[in-house]
């Protein structure tokens, strides 16, 4: 069929290195399809259709709508003057910091991000003075600025939605004040949990030692009134050891451990880090390819390979379930949050639980390194002999 429109558009920055390619078709008897393509750029890409089989006017609607999305959110489009570069360049430099602020725009550098650790390494970190220990928390990772409008990002930097009872209790801090911290909602309750405070007025405290960038941030929120909350901190050994068998017979997430003298570094560190994150129950971020009838199919990258790692039906609802194949017929992937209670041999989540959708991460950043194995050796060497009959 006969092209009638199309457009090719990257999106560059740290980690990220993507297309999305959308066109207008001839589909016979005057009506016109919407194709796109997405994906890694240089890998298979994924396809899809969102307006099929409609006129002119209508397709072309729906056409400048997914540009003018894209557009917002840092994509561009590819022409003569403007071609991708051949490597993405670093987080605050890529096509993501040049959004227009009619989209969803670019305030701040990205959030500082974690590596997860095993169990021999918060052995050492518990019996370390040098680090202290934190409970980690499933909500949404939000930044707060105060400044001539008080508005958050999410963790790669961009404007995103937060409740205005939050915004109005952290705007009474001074102008300039930049706080990082957790959004939890758990129904109608609501809690923003403060955990650094980048920027108190106007004096810069990224480059200081986290304990100190702690104390100031929990005076700060002594004048601060509303549902903003101090994340509460064990700073000695037993407080710690107290503090991991509480959060594990609760059944919380994990816990956090952070070198109280490191500065604040944005972005996440290759391997280890001053920050780092222990999950109690193992969880994954997948994203949603397709309905297969009875669940689910689940992804991950395994570099620039998709690479399938079962199905999830478990946890969905009426509601959720709705809104994952308005959106996959859309031609988006949805990224969600599974829990399961391993990964198989073959990569695939062992009894996979749907948790929820998150929209403040991108399918690319779904990996396969995030996995976790059973190491069943360990397990047969422990488990009693099999008594003879």
């Amino acid at each position: 069929m006969a092209i009638l429109k199309s457009a090719e558009l990257f999106f560059q920055e740290g980690s990220s290195d993507k297309v999305y390619n959308v066109r207008i078709e001839e589909a016979g008897k005057g009506l016109y399809t919407l194709h796109c393509e997405w994906g890694r750029r240089g890998s298979g890409l994924s396809r899809g259709t969102k307006a099929v089989k409609v006129p002119l006017e209508k397709v072309e609607r729906e056409y400048d709508k997914v540009v003018r999305e894209k557009t917002g959110k840092g994509y561009q489009e590819i022409t003569t003057a403007v071609q991708p570069a051949a490597v993405a360049p670093p987080e605050g430099e890529g096509s993501a910091s040049r959004v227009a602020s009619t989209g969803r725009r670019r305030l701040g550098q990205a959030a500082q991000l974690l590596n997860a650790i095993e169990d021999d390494v918060l052995e050492g970190l518990l019996k370390s003075d040098e680090w202290l220990a934190q409970q980690k928390l499933d909500g949404n990772r939000v930044l707060i600025h105060v400044g001539d409008e008080i508005v958050g990002t999410n963790r790669q930097g961009q404007v995103t939605v937060v409740h205005d009872a939050v915004l109005a209790c952290i705007g009474e801090a001074p102008h300039g004040t930049v706080i990082d911290g957790e959004l939890v909602t758990r129904g109608d309750e609501l809690c923003y949990w403060a955990f650094d405070l980048l920027q108190h007025g106007s004096e810069d405290l990224r480059k200081l030692a986290y304990k100190d960038r702690y104390a100031e941030l929990d005076a700060l929120l002594e004048e601060l009134p509303g549902p903003v909350k101090l994340v509460p901190t064990a700073w000695k050994r037993d407080a710690k050891r107290t503090l991991l068998e509480r959060l594990k017979s609760e059944r919380a997430e994990g816990i956090v451990l952070k070198r109280r003298d490191a500065p604040y570094t944005p972005g996440r560190p290759a391997s280890g880090g001053n920050q780092l994150k222990y999950k109690f129950v193992k969880s994954a971020d997948v994203f949603i390819t397709e309905n297969a009838g009875n669940a689910y199919r689940m992804a991950v990258y395994a570099g620039k390979k998709v690479k399938e790692v079962g199905k999830v039906f478990a946890g969905t609802t009426n509601e959720t379930r709705k809104e994952l194949d308005e959106r996959i017929s859309a031609g988006e992937r949805p990224v969600a949050i599974v829990e399961y209670l391993y990964a198989t041999d073959d990569d695939n989540l062992f009894q996979p639980v749907f948790l929820s959708l998150r929209d403040d991460k991108e399918p690319e950043d779904c990996l396969l390194s995030q996995l976790v194995k059973t190491n069943r050796e360990v397990v047969a060497k422990a488990a009693p002999k099999r008594a003879k009959r």
